[in-house]
């Protein structure tokens, strides 16, 4: 985050005091190296990759590469195994959908349909899990305890009541169409234990879906290893180009398509392929996995100082999320700042020269607290209104640190002030 950094806008550039970008998780500047895979596709590689002339198959074969190079940056069997979308809401959207879709065509009416995912996904999921509700799709949301994890015993225990159930009604099918469960979570930075969520739906016949659009880039994720169905991802989490993204669907776990036209996508998703945001995504990814382990370590270790000289300059100021490293985002700090609005601290701590977020930049607007920090047994107003989200790039410095400890709690503060005059 240098000065000469793409994360400075043109008028910090200008002003005295450097202009901080934490608010990574909501997205991220492209990467050069994204940009400059672009660019023929977006000036004369124009081709459609559908045509059968020699610019198109061009387009084509650079489509077809970028999608190998996803699927191996994923642990991807094969590379047919990766659709591109237009982010990860549409990819979260198609999984959710289709799997209640897939479920009721081979099981029939009569089999209940049913969802089970948690409370504390992002609204991608959660709207959609709505919609599919008044459809007659029943929802089960698990809850998660103090440190935004699901308990895997609670997915076990809601799996065998529904089997339960099913067997007293005589219906010969599995418990659930689908268990969706994110793999870290957007707001306060917590993974989940979705190998071992999966295993346990596995054991029911109930396939796994995972939104992994914050943990792609920035964690190394495998779907092999975790053992997951389908998996979601957004290619502007990690320095690729937005509108642009890809779910993964394990072989022979097949779902109908979302959108219905032509044959691209092998017929599963209709409309001419975004082959510049394919082909930058891919670049991205692979410039995010290159040297991850490291990066990792550097950024976990800088959040944490971070954390510690907040929580020590400024009084009722809490960390959020899982402490241990293993479990949690390297680059999220998530802290809940009692009798404090989340939305005024954001705006003095813009104008104090750092872009941050109360929560998921998908809520912006909602009132009321962050539905994430409810379900974490948050439910004092005077603390669950100012929840406070730090998301650090891999190019964060020591300096940026050094600017945020000094500028957050003095925000904090003023806040403080400003809400005890009103």
């Amino acid at each position: 985050m240098n000065e000469s950094s793409p994360h400075r806008t043109e008028a910090a550039h200008a002003a005295e005091t450097p202009y901080i970008y934490a608010d990574n998780a909501a997205t991220t500047p492209l990467a050069p190296a994204a940009l400059d895979a672009m660019m023929p596709y977006l000036t004369y590689a124009y081709g459609n990759p559908s045509g059968i002339h020699r610019i198109s198959q061009e387009a084509a074969d650079a489509l077809e590469a970028a999608r190998s190079r996803v699927a191996s940056c994923l642990g991807a069997a094969l590379p047919c195994e990766v659709y591109f979308t237009s982010g990860g809401s549409e990819s979260d959207v198609w999984v959710l959908t289709g799997a209640v879709q897939r479920f009721r065509d081979c099981y029939g009416p009569d089999a209940p349909a049913r969802i089970i995912t948690s409370a504390v996904e992002h609204h991608a999921v959660l709207h959609t899990c709505e919609a599919l509700a008044r459809n007659g799709v029943e929802v089960t949301y698990l809850p998660v305890d103090a440190l935004c994890r699901v308990q895997p015993e609670a997915l076990e225990k809601t799996l065998t009541r529904l089997q339960r159930c099913n067997h007293e009604h005589g219906i010969e099918a599995p418990p659930a169409a689908l268990v969706s469960i994110m793999l870290a979570n957007n707001e306060v930075g917590t993974i989940q234990p979705v190998s071992q969520l999966a295993q346990i739906a596995h054991a029911y016949d109930v396939p796994f879906h995972t939104d992994a659009v914050q943990a792609v880039g920035h964690i190394p994720v495998h779907v092999m290893e975790l053992g997951v169905d389908a998996l979601s991802l957004s290619a502007h989490k990690f320095h690729g180009p937005r509108g642009a993204g890809a779910l993964y669907l394990r072989e022979g776990f097949s779902i109908p398509p979302l959108i219905l036209g032509g044959a691209q996508e092998r017929g599963m998703r209709a409309g001419t392929e975004n082959v510049a945001g394919a082909v930058g995504m891919a670049a991205a990814l692979e410039h995010a996995c290159d040297c991850q382990t490291e990066r990792m370590e550097r950024v976990a270790r800088l959040r944490d100082e971070l954390i510690d000289r907040i929580v020590t300059a400024v009084p009722d100021v809490y960390a959020t999320g899982d402490p241990d490293d293993a479990r949690r985002l390297p680059g999220i700090a998530s802290l809940l700042c009692k009798d404090v609005d989340g939305e005024l601290l954001v705006v003095l701590l813009d104008r104090a020269g750092v872009a941050a977020a109360t929560g998921s930049a998908c809520s912006t607007g909602e009132t009321g607290p962050s539905h994430v920090i409810t379900s974490l047994g948050v439910t004092d107003p005077r603390w669950a209104r100012g929840s406070l989200r730090l998301s650090l790039a891999d190019d964060v410095t020591a300096a940026d640190i050094d600017a945020l400890a000094a500028r957050v709690p003095e925000a904090i503060r003023r806040a403080r002030s400003l809400s005890a005059a009103v």
